[in-house]
């Protein structure tokens, strides 16, 4: 008949009176050390997720910043197809963002599509550098390297 009581406790709606009549003393809330532990343990958690975050939204920075200066770059490419014309203007500014050309001539062997040397004369070209910095003096973000023909001989 004990048991039936203490079951019929248990079966009511407010959980406190079954953890009475279970341990037949009462316990309320957390000790100290329970709440010291729980504490401790969100408080990793909640670090480590900032810390996430604070990775991640870095990173994007970081990419956005890369993608500009290359566009930057493309462009500065682009605003020439000769090495000659890319001579005219070798450095430059597009909003934040500074960009320095540098250029270097050389001769290229031509070569046919098996590899072997084709016959003729080397195709002379400017071996075109573009290194792209954030502000006047800040660090180089992106540095693109192509060539471009020279369009008459010096």
């Amino acid at each position: 008949m004990m048991g039936l009581r203490r079951l019929l406790r248990c079966l009511a709606p407010h959980f406190g009176s079954c953890r009475q009549a279970f341990h037949g003393q009462r316990q309320q809330g957390f000790s100290l050390l329970e709440a010291l532990v729980a504490m401790s343990i969100a408080s990793i958690a909640l670090a480590s997720l900032y810390r996430t975050v604070g990775q991640s939204s870095k990173g994007v920075v970081d990419v956005e910043s890369r993608i500009e200066a290359a566009l930057v770059a493309r462009s500065v490419l682009a605003s020439s197809t000769f090495a000659e014309e890319a001579e005219r203007q070798p450095s430059g500014v597009a909003g934040v963002w500074h960009w320095h050309v540098q250029m270097q001539a050389e001769q290229i062997p031509l070569r046919e599509e098996d590899g072997r040397p084709a016959p003729g004369a080397p195709l002379r070209a400017a071996k075109f550098t573009v290194e792209v910095t954030r502000g006047k003096d800040g660090p180089m973000v992106m540095t693109w390297t192509t060539w471009k023909p020279y369009r008459s001989e010096p």
